[in-house]
C-alpha cells in the first residue's frame, strides 16, 4: 500500500451518520421515554422513545406526535394519531390507552402517567440492552432545504423477529407506494417544489 493512499482498516465501519449499516430495518430496544406535549399547543400527544440501535453507539429518537379529531361533543375520535398510538401499545404490550377523552389511562381505566408508566415498565437495560424491537429507519430530505437530510425513524415499530418484520416490511412498501414517505436516494438530489418555498420543517411535522 502506497504511503500516499488513505489508510483504513476493515474493522473501522462507516459512521451512523455516513453510512448505510443503521439505516432500513433495523433491531432495536427502548431506553427511554419523553412527554414533550406540553411544549406545543397543538400537541395531544407527543412522545419521544430513545431507541438503541443493533451494533451502533448512538441513539435515535421515534417520535410519535400529534392531535386527536374530535366528535362535535368533544369525545375523541378514529384517526391517525389513534391508530399510531395503538400500534405503539400493541407492540410493547401496554395494555392502556387513552379514554374518550383523550385522557391516558391503563389497562383498568384508571389515569396514568403515561411516561413515568412507560419509563418503569417499558424499557430495556441500558447497560445490557435487548433488542425486543424491528424500527424502520431512513433518511427524509429537509423541508426547507432538500439538499439536506434528516434521520428519522418512523413512527410503528414491531417484535423483532421474521413476523414482525414481514409486517413492518408489508407497511412500509405501502407507504412509500402511496409516495407517504419521503426518502432520501444516495445520489439523487430531491426537487424543489414551489419554486423554491417550502414550509419549515417543525414540530408540527415530525416526519
Amino acid at each position: 500500500m502506497s504511503e500516499s493512499t488513505r489508510f483504513r482498516p476493515s474493522g473501522l465501519e462507516a459512521s451512523s451518520g455516513g453510512g448505510s449499516k443503521w439505516l432500513g430495518y433495523c433491531a432495536v430496544g427502548i431506553l427511554d421515554w419523553q412527554d414533550k406535549s406540553a411544549n406545543f399547543d397543538w400537541a395531544d400527544v407527543y412522545l419521544v422513545a430513545t431507541l438503541k440501535v443493533a451494533d451502533s453507539q448512538y441513539t435515535q429518537e421515534l417520535k410519535l406526535a400529534g392531535s386527536f379529531d374530535k366528535e362535535p361533543n368533544g369525545n375523541i375520535k378514529t384517526c391517525t394519531l389513534l391508530k399510531r398510538l395503538y400500534w405503539l401499545f400493541d407492540a410493547i404490550g401496554f395494555d392502556g390507552g387513552p379514554n374518550v377523552k383523550g385522557e391516558m389511562v391503563d389497562g383498568d381505566g384508571k389515569d396514568v402517567d403515561i411516561v413515568n408508566y412507560l419509563n418503569i415498565n417499558h424499557v430495556t437495560d441500558p447497560l445490557n440492552p435487548t433488542l425486543d424491537y424491528t424500527a424502520y429507519i431512513y433518511k427524509e430530505p429537509g423541508r426547507k432545504d432538500p439538499s439536506k437530510s434528516y434521520t428519522t425513524v418512523f413512527p410503528k415499530i414491531t417484535s423483532n423477529n421474521a413476523e414482525g418484520k414481514k409486517d413492518l416490511t408489508g407497511y412500509i412498501d405501502f407507504m412509500k407506494s402511496k409516495n407517504l414517505i419521503k426518502e432520501v436516494v444516495e445520489g439523487v438530489v430531491p426537487p424543489v417544489a414551489n419554486g423554491g418555498i417550502q414550509p419549515a420543517k417543525d414540530d408540527s411535522m415530525p416526519f
